[in-house]
């Protein structure tokens, strides 16, 4: 019976032995700072002035040179065309290369759908041996081949239902290219803000119904499907600008981003797309309309808005509430039927964008247009998103200068403090 005692006594003893041992001589994991990546909202823009170009690149993470557009009209030839010439293009490439080798050079292929400009060969639609198509994508390869650029921006707006799978089976056969060489895509898409509802559209020619999630419905946004945008491109550039377009009529007069129509466009995107993937087009520009008159709706950039307070002497309203402004600027008539008739549409807002009331002739205008302090206002809400970046629509010489100063500082604040988020503590045995 000692015996036996003894021998459990004994192993008992080893085991515990064992234990301590091997707890005390454990490689313990240290606590450990791991900084997360930091932070940059990226810049972007959108230009083919080339001056602007030189004077601002090193500002930008990327450069989109807006010029290259498809040949032919109704008919096309998948060959694009550059509206800067050879000479133009490489000296741009060479210099930018050399002040700002940082910055990505992803020239922008644009069109427009319109009755006499089509799309539809280009990326495959209604040609089910897809020749053209083939061509067009051979024509940009070549193009970045040529060049050297980065990438490739695809820009087609204003398409029918009907180009939908043929748009997207373009942009896959695209990307497969561009992926070999290692190049990368970009798409500008039209904005879109969720309806709280979902039906199904049925076009024709198309297999599948398109699922209509989102307020507007109609040519454009019907072919951009956040969702697949979202897995197929590296850099998704949503156009968060006329709201309020130039002309008469509906929907009058109005700011071309405010910022609850951008966080509106942000809550939806984000539910579709990589937040490291998305950039939201900002514009750098107004517009100049008549109230109660026939005239022509003006763009407005910064010489133009300098020149309205300094010959017109208007009242100068940031931020602006239009139905309470309406109600204490002077008229030159009783009725605004440029404005008047979509009052509903302004109703509770106050919108940071600021405005310029002026009268000429008897004619009354109202203009919105873009400074530092608008601009500002939008790039901190969408850098409170941790977006991937913003895009400029777009840089020319007649910007706010007040706005590249902006964005000077911030890049240095950015650089400064490196922006990091945060640390994660490690404590794992």
């Amino acid at each position: 019976m000692e015996r036996i005692l003894s021998l459990r006594t004994y192993l008992l003893l080893l085991a515990l032995t064992i234990f301590f041992y091997c707890n005390c001589f454990k490689t313990q994991k240290p606590n450990i700072e791991v900084p997360k990546k930091p932070y940059r909202m990226l810049a972007s823009t959108w230009s083919s002035d080339i001056p602007s170009i030189k004077k601002f690149v090193q500002f930008y993470d990327e450069m989109h040179p807006f010029i290259y557009t498809l040949k032919g009209g109704r008919k096309n030839t998948g060959e694009v065309t550059n509206v800067w010439s050879e000479k133009e293009t490489k000296d741009l490439i060479s210099y930018v290369r050399e002040k700002s080798p940082k910055t990505l050079l992803i020239p922008t292929i644009f069109r427009w759908e319109n009755s006499s400009e089509l799309i539809m060969e280009a990326i495959g639609a209604k040609d089910e041996e897809n020749r053209i198509r083939t061509k067009h994508i051979e024509a940009i390869l070549s193009e970045i081949d040529r060049f050297g650029w980065d990438g490739i921006d695809i820009d087609y707006e204003g398409m029918g239902c009907d180009r939908k799978e043929a748009f997207e089976s373009f942009l896959l056969e695209l990307k497969s290219k561009l992926s070999t060489k290692g190049k990368l895509l970009s798409v500008a898409i039209h904005p879109k803000t969720a309806s709280g509802e979902t039906t199904l559209l049925k076009c024709p020619g198309l297999k599948d119904p398109i699922k209509v999630d989102y307020i507007e419905s109609y040519k454009g946004q019907w072919t951009h499907d956040y969702e697949f945008l979202g897995k197929v491109a590296d850099k998704v550039k949503i156009m968060a600008y006329e709201l309020y377009p130039r002309g008469p009529g509906f929907p009058g007069p109005g700011p071309q981003a405010p910022l609850d129509w951008i966080e509106k466009i942000l809550d939806y995107a984000l539910t579709k797309i990589p937040k490291e993937k998305l950039y939201m087009a900002i514009p750098t520009y107004g517009y100049d309309w008549p109230l109660n008159c026939e005239g022509e709706t003006k763009a407005v950039y910064y010489s133009y808005s300098r020149k309205i307070i300094r010959e017109k002497q208007p009242i100068q309203k940031e931020p602006t509430s239009i139905t309470q402004l309406v109600k204490t600027i002077p008229r030159s008539t009783k009725d605004w039927p440029q404005l008047d008739p979509y009052l509903y549409r302004h109703v509770g807002k106050v919108y940071e964008d600021p405005s310029l009331w002026y009268s000429e002739d008897g004619c009354d205008h109202v203009a919105f247009y873009m400074n530092r302090k608008a601009f500002a206002t939008k790039y901190n809400a969408l850098k409170k998103r941790k977006i991937a970046g913003f895009s400029f629509w777009q840089l020319i010489r007649d910007n706010d200068p007040e706005i590249h100063s902006f964005l000077e500082e911030a890049i240095q604040e950015n650089l400064k403090e490196g922006n990091v988020e945060g640390a994660i503590k490690s404590n794992q045995n």
